[in-house]
């Protein structure tokens, strides 16, 4: 991944740049349009960032509006898969690491954990006759070093300095809102959205609405937004963002109240 200086990220565009630097951000702006319409999943996501970070930061608003929306896209899919019982596609993105070593005494070299399997059972061989728990324990360390997409994407935002507090906030709130949705549908016993569809249709008016209440049914209304705003400054370089540090941000009420 190809460094990006901290001081364009922070302080803003040192030199002029030239027409075809822009022309960039906006092709790869309107492809993250394009995106939305289709149903990609977390590998898409993630080539979508390193692509952003190959791109010149001709503009920091730009980049970080940028990666904004591609924080909301992955946020939305992250909901859909909720919404829709496929959890661990939806975990996948929103808090299941892409990448944890495990060191196990007596090697040198850490051993990548398999990203759908227990350490119990990835370890079973080694582990043999002994208590599972108790020789992980004494035996390995983990160390997170890729975390989760959303989460990943999420801290890079929060520490940039560029984005607006509410607007954080807000990203947080929906990121519990896909945890919580996914807590009730298991609680529920709801294991696939041909038992939520067959539970809605013969549930009580009243109980159909409180399942309905729990999903997620993000909208894209910020992404689309954020792309609005992106065209603006390339073509305006005093305009800005009300996602940005310095404008008023107002909750939209589409979202629903965590």
């Amino acid at each position: 991944m190809r460094a990006i200086s901290v001081s364009i990220l922070r302080n803003g565009p040192t030199s002029a740049y030239p027409p075809q630097t822009y022309a960039l951000w906006s092709t790869f702006n309107r492809r993250l349009t394009e995106d939305a319409l289709r149903l990609y999943n977390e590998a898409r996501y993630e080539q979508r960032v390193e692509e952003l970070m190959a791109i010149e930061v001709a503009d920091p608003r730009l980049f970080w509006l940028t990666l904004a929306r591609l924080a909301e896209l992955a946020l939305k899919r992250a909901g859909d898969y909720a919404d829709n019982c496929e959890f661990q596609a939806a975990g996948d993105l929103l808090a299941n690491p892409r990448g944890i070593e495990v060191f196990v005494q007596g090697r040198t070299d850490p051993v990548i954990k398999n990203r759908h399997r227990g350490l119990r059972e990835q370890f079973a061989p080694a582990i043999g006759r002994e208590e599972p728990v108790a020789w992980l324990s004494r035996k390995t360390i983990s160390h997170v070093c890729e975390k989760a997409l959303i989460p990943h994407l999420e801290e890079r935002l929060a520490s940039s300095g560029w984005m607006r507090a509410d607007y954080l906030a807000l990203l947080d709130r929906r990121m519990c809102r896909v945890a919580d949705a996914i807590a009730f549908l298991i609680a529920w016993q709801i294991v696939d959205y041909r038992e939520l569809s067959r539970r809605m249709e013969s549930a009580a008016p009243e109980d159909s609405a409180m399942i309905e209440a729990n999903l997620c049914r993000f909208d894209l209304d910020c992404f689309d937004e954020m792309g609005d705003d992106i065209e603006r400054i390339i073509c305006n370089a005093d305009a800005s963002s009300r996602f940005l540090e310095g404008r008023d941000f107002s909750l939209s009420q589409n979202f629903p109240t965590i």
